[in-house]
Parts: structure tokens; C-alpha cells; sequence
């Protein structure tokens, strides 16, 4: 049994994202170059120097749900149905007061989302257009808040309500396009033990999201499981750093 928030979200998609759904969860795939790897490193050793951020009394850093500890993400992932899911934290602490991180559906990258987080909210920042061309995403033009950082402790959070939420799609990493979405509606539910509308993520406390579900005039179109935890790490990260910073 394991401690578990479930993220409930409703998007008003309108044009392309009628046909394709704003969140499907994927991306696209590279091999690291040196470079990137390099740059990981140094991400990485410079992040031993941060101040961790706390929330105040009565309240949990909504963090500890979205994704897997650090000790275990170091040489860990999710896997079970589909496609794994494995963590990159950047910078690679539990928690800074800001950074962002990659859900990662393959341990080359193939298929990712990016999430953004800052002392106030966790947001929602891009995810993949065409799987197998990780130099093609969409990204929000402002960073999408899914829910507050310091969530009432056994409680739920606040709901979040953005209108008009504006995004890009990239080639080559850079933009041609835009678009818009309706209305996104998130909430945080309060957590709750259990067996480990438009989308539901269920949220694992140290372990992350292992499982979500694709609604579609509220009937189930598809419903995912990574419960099992497999030894193993990604071996790349996107390539553009205009997915994510």
C-alpha cells in the first residue's frame, strides 16, 4: 500500500489539440552527445550547494508526489504496462526552491514531459510532439500551474484555473507555430492509501506518477500502470534546451 494523490484535469482543447490531446505524455528520442552529458554533470555537482525549500507547519511540498525520491531515481525507474517512466531532477536535490524535471518514456529519451516548479506552484512546461523526432515538442509560452507547492497536509490543494493558455510547437527546436487551449482546470486531491473531465494522474508519495488515465466525455479511453519498480537510469535527455529552460 502506498500514500497516493490522484491530479485531476480538465483542458478545453480547441484546433489541432481537438484531434490530438494536449497532454498525451510523450516526446521523442536522442543518444547523448558528450556536451550534454557534460552539461548534466555539472547540473548536477552544482546542485550539492542549494538551500532545500520547506513548507510551513500543517503543510507537505507537493514535490514528494511528482516524482521518485532521490535515492531511489539514482538507479531506479517505473515500469509495468507501456512505456517505463524514469525521473531526471534538475537540479538533482530533494526539493529546491525552483528547477524542473523530465518524465522520460524511455531511457533514450523517446517520449517525455517537462515540469516545471518555483517556491509558489508546480507547473506543466511541454511535453513531445512526434515520438520518434525529440527535436519536435510543444511548450506552454508561460509555465502552467498544475497546483500549489505546499499542499495542506492530508488535505486537497486549491483549484487551479487558467484561461487561454498559450503554446508553441517546435522543429529543430525552434517555434513555427502557435496555439491556444480553452480553459485548464487542475486540482490535487488529498492523499489517500491504495493499491499501487479529460486526465487523471495518480501520484505515488517517493515514487512519482505511476498511473494515469485518458478520459474522453467522461468515458475511459485509456487507462496506463508503471507500478513496479526495475533497477536501471536514462541514459539521455532531450536535446533542445529550448523544451526546457
Amino acid at each position: 500500500m502506498r500514500e497516493v494523490r490522484s491530479l485531476n484535469g480538465v483542458r478545453n482543447m480547441i484546433g489541432h489539440l481537438q484531434q490530438k490531446c494536449a497532454l498525451t505524455l510523450m516526446l521523442a528520442g536522442f543518444v547523448a552527445s558528450p556536451a550534454a552529458l557534460a552539461r548534466e554533470k555539472h547540473e548536477n555537482q552544482a546542485s550539492s550547494d542549494l538551500q532545500l525549500f520547506s513548507c510551513p507547519a500543517g503543510q507537505e511540498d507537493a514535490m514528494q508526489y511528482f516524482v521518485m525520491r532521490k535515492d531511489l531515481r539514482e538507479n531506479h525507474y517505473l515500469s509495468g504496462e507501456a512505456n517505463p517512466s524514469y525521473t531526471k531532477m534538475f537540479p538533482d536535490v530533494d526539493f529546491a526552491p525552483t528547477g524542473y524535471w523530465f518524465w522520460l518514456k524511455s531511457p533514450e529519451a523517446h517520449g517525455f514531459d517537462i515540469k516545471a516548479f518555483d517556491e509558489k506552484y508546480i507547473y506543466i512546461r511541454g511535453t513531445e510532439l512526434e515520438w520518434k523526432d525529440n527535436s519536435t515538442f510543444k511548450r506552454k509560452e508561460q509555465d502552467t500551474p498544475l497546483t500549489a507547492r505546499c499542499v495542506p497536509v492530508n488535505g486537497a490543494s486549491p483549484v487551479e484555473r487558467v484561461s487561454n493558455a498559450r503554446f508553441s510547437f517546435y522543429e529543430n527546436c525552434k517555434a513555427y507555430k502557435t496555439s491556444s487551449l480553452g480553459t485548464i482546470v487542475d486540482n490535487l486531491d488529498a492523499p489517500e492509501m491504495m493499491d499501487a473531465g479529460e486526465e487523471q494522474s495518480f501520484l505515488g508519495k517517493s515514487y512519482g506518477r505511476w498511473k494515469w488515465v485518458h478520459l474522453k466525455f467522461g468515458e475511459v479511453v485509456k487507462t496506463t500502470v508503471v507500478n513496479h519498480i526495475s533497477k536501471g537510469t536514462a541514459r539521455a535527455i532531450p536535446p533542445c534546451e529550448t523544451a526546457y529552460k
